[in-house]
């Protein structure tokens, strides 16, 4: 018995060597799911949510915190996430529903502030 022993202990051991359960792709996966609500709300919103992924890959709702007009359509996505299986880990996500600016104005943006970092101090803008 005593060989057998310290066999049990090291499969017993701490699962801080094991792989973690991830969600990889959670990012594309939700904007994905959540493109459609924010057309059909029309509203800016945030939402934080706080979730679990357990050892057989799946996600589940922990706490979700503010606004209540996207929190089914957060809840509905969060259990169509497509996740690793692992050692469970807990993680917080802050999604943001608003409208961002056109690539265009975007660029333009980009383009004028690296000109204005390229002045030297001393001359006038």
């Amino acid at each position: 018995m005593k060989k057998l022993l310290p066999l049990l202990l090291l499969a017993a051991g701490p699962a801080a060597f094991a792989t973690p359960a991830t969600c990889p792709e959670a990012g594309a996966q939700l904007s994905e799911y959540l493109a459609s609500a924010k057309q059909r709300i029309g509203h800016d919103g945030a939402v934080r949510v706080e979730f679990e992924v357990g050892a057989d890959g799946r996600a589940r709702l922990l706490a979700m915190d503010g606004s209540r007009i996207y929190r089914a359509p957060v809840r509905i996505a969060m259990q169509s996430l497509e996740c690793q299986s692992g050692t469970p880990q807990r993680y917080v996500l802050n999604i943001r529903f608003a409208d961002y600016a056109p690539l265009s104005v975007a660029a333009a943006a980009s383009e004028s502030l690296a000109q204005a970092h390229q002045t030297p101090p001393s001359q006038p803008r």
